[in-house]
């Protein structure tokens, strides 16, 4: 009889199979697996016995035996069969499910620490924003196709490689020196993959992260899953250096567009690359700045055996970066690598430090800096206050004022992706000590919604979007907070922003526009899904429960919800049953709602709703903004509000708990 909970094929009978390797009987034991933890698959203390999962530990056996990653043990050899499957999968263009996959049973990308099973099921069912029959169909059919993928894929391990292609041994080393066209990037991201120790050198790095991508799912599809590199540092070129480049934007005969091009793609690179490493390795990476005009562009890589390895570029005038040669030359003597090395000594660290303090009337007041690599990690318990700036960009469209709003994507951002936002970030310490550029003779430590330093803030967060700058065109609006349990709270400084048609965005920024009525769809979506969690969240005390309840019950009122307010309200002290029911019929009205995405091959997206600031001030401070700077429809619905006794207290008690440290500390959930 199959376990009670184990994502188990439904067709279930496994018995006289006529095959080497059953997909049926590997799903089944994929499902096992998943909900025992594959560090945990040997346990045995009782109740728990070692989990067999004789089909899947053969066809793992079979694929390292073929392919040859040193696997010692049973667990080890899962771990490099699921590893590499997971990654193939996502090659041939299923992402979603690999994505899914990878988090049942590895965590998250760069995750420090083993969770458990169910946290770690928790966590990929919240980051779908499914609800559990809905993810828990999906996650038996994902399984289901996995190991019928994972039987073809190992057992294809066996094959011989085609002849048109040349393998290169894993321990195997180009011959030196060695020359070829830059666009060859299959050499460049081989070297990248076998190396220890990688120093890049380039002018705006723009093309780097698929290729520290791709070398790290062959580091991770040969070793463990989560092989890094011991040392990884990145040289960018300084900003100010960049009108000097001669690239293929010089043949615009326009220097002022092709240095807009150059920063741009400046800028992107330098955030892709942080947030791509960010969410692989917390520490063995540095970014810098070099603020002398390149002596050299290219890397330098350092082998298991010691062996150093130098990837020169050459790159003929107004030509692409990639449209070079390149020349590897072996340093047996150092002296190439005293020439990184001291590049590498001369450049700055590309760190960014934030101020962190607390509001101070309608200011804010510094009182220390930290890293921003460093805040904002869940659970950290860290105190303190961080400013922070939102930009409100809109524009007309067919004679409608609509707001534009940034779809947050693993690409673009650190923190809660496949939700929705106004552009934002951090006021950075630079900010403070250089406004305009112009250098201080001390950093501000007091500043409000006025101040040159603010202005500066949001100016450069536009202009890292758009490649222009506003100028004076930024109105200053109003201020807001947003408080956590766990971590450092949140000061915003909030900005409104309007576009011309000539004003436009890299596709990669998922910039989108929005009607209003859509932007409410989306947030009422959003409050019932976080409704059917709150009924159907375990080990809730009553106290968190009623707390939270009536911040649930409140956001359903906002949306036309009141009789299902009602009922939530009334589960306080009600069994999970009871619960259960509610959390169904809720369920109900929940419709998934889909986010194109524009970066190649990102198609579609679930999307989860608003980033937090975005959801809980809606209609408090958004709504009232959107009215004020005359987006289409936004007056009405607020005056609709204010008429409405029932919604217009719905909304000022509700403002008035988000904005309570000791109410917010008790929330069982984000809400």
């Amino acid at each position: 009889m199959l376990k009670a909970g184990v994502d188990h094929p439904q067709s279930g009978k496994t018995d006289n199979v006529p095959a080497p390797h059953d997909p049926v009987r590997i799903a089944f034991e994929l499902g096992e697996c998943r909900q025992r933890g594959l560090d945990w698959l040997d346990r045995n203390v009782k109740p728990q016995k070692p989990v067999r999962a004789e089909a899947l530990q053969a066809l793992a056996a079979q694929y390292v035996e073929a392919r040859g990653p040193l696997a010692v043990g049973r667990i080890a050899q899962i771990k490099v069969l699921l590893t590499s499957g997971i990654d193939e999968l996502a090659g041939q263009g299923h992402a979603s499910d690999a994505a899914m996959l990878r988090e049942l049973f590895f965590g998250i990308p760069g995750d420090s620490t083993i969770r458990s099973p169910g946290e770690l099921l928790q966590s990929a069912r919240a980051r779908t924003g499914e609800n559990e029959s809905r993810f828990r169909e999906r996650r038996t059919r994902v399984m289901r196709s996995f190991a019928e993928f994972l039987v073809t894929f190992a057992t294809a391990a066996h094959q011989p490689p085609a002849a048109e292609v040349t393998v290169v041994p894993h321990t195997s080393h180009p011959p030196v020196p060695v020359t070829g066209n830059a666009r060859e990037s299959e050499h460049f991201v081989d070297l990248l993959a076998r190396a220890m120790n990688v120093t890049i050198i380039g002018i705006t790095n723009e093309r780097l992260v698929p290729y520290l991508r791709e070398a790290l799912n062959r580091k991770r599809r040969h070793g463990p899953p989560d092989a890094f590199w011991n040392s990884l540092r990145i040289v960018f070129l300084g900003e100010p250096l960049l009108e000097s480049i001669n690239d293929e934007r010089e043949e615009f005969h326009d220097p002022q567009e092709a240095l807009r091009q150059r920063r741009l793609e400046a800028t992107w690179a330098r955030r892709s690359v942080g947030v791509f490493l960010k969410r692989t390795n917390p520490s063995r990476w540095t970014l810098y700045n070099w603020q002398y005009l390149p002596v050299l562009t290219g890397s330098m890589f350092e082998f298991e055996d010691h062996r150093k390895l130098v990837h020169l570029l050459i790159r003929p005038p107004r030509r692409p970066s990639f449209d070079g040669l390149y020349i590897d030359i072996e340093d047996n003597v150092d002296e190439f690598s005293a020439v990184f090395e001291d590049i590498v000594h001369q450049s700055t660290t590309d760190s960014m430090i934030v101020p962190v303090g607390a509001p101070s009337g309608e200011g804010f007041k510094s009182n220390e800096v930290r890293l921003q690599a460093r805040v904002l990690k869940d659970g950290s318990g860290a105190s303190g206050w961080l400013p922070m700036v939102i930009v409100i960009t809109w524009r007309y469209r067919n004679n409608r004022a609509e707001p534009i709003l940034q779809l947050r994507t693993i690409e673009n951002s650190a923190r809660e992706e496949n939700r929705l936002s106004h552009l934002g970030g951090h006021i950075l310490q630079q900010d403070l000590a250089r406004p305009d550029g112009r250098l201080l003779p001390e950093a501000h430590k007091t500043f409000d919604s006025m101040h040159e330093s603010l202005r500066s803030a949001a100016q450069r967060i536009v202009r890292d979007a758009t490649g222009s700058d506003p100028g004076d065109s930024l109105q200053s609006m109003a201020t807001g907070t947003y408080l956590y349990p766990d971590m450092e709270h949140l000061y915003f400084f909030v900005f409104a922003l309007e576009l011309t048609e000539a004003t436009h965005f890299l596709r990669r920024a998922e910039m989108h526009s929005f009607r209003l009525a859509e932007l409410v769809a989306i947030r009422a979506n959003q409050a019932l899904t976080a409704a059917a969690q709150l009924c159907r969240a375990a080990d809730v005390t009553p106290r968190a429960f009623a707390a939270a309840a009536e911040v649930v019950a409140l956001n359903l009122i906002l949306h036309g919800h009141a009789d299902l307010a009602t009922k939530v309200r009334e589960l306080t002290e009600k069994t999970a049953y009871e619960r259960a029911i509610v959390a169904a019929a809720i369920s109900e009205l929940i419709v998934d709602r889909i986010a194109p995405s524009w970066m190649p091959g990102g198609g579609e997206l679930l999307l989860e709703g608003f980033a937090g600031w975005h959801y809980r001030e809606f209609f408090s401070v958004l709504l009232p903004l959107y009215a004020k700077v005359g987006i289409d429809q936004a007056a009405d619905l607020q005056a609709e509000i204010e008429a409405d006794e029932i919604r217009r207290e719905a909304r000022d008690r509700l403002a008035e708990i988000y904005r309570d440290e000791d109410l917010m500390a008790v929330m069982p959930m984000e809400l």
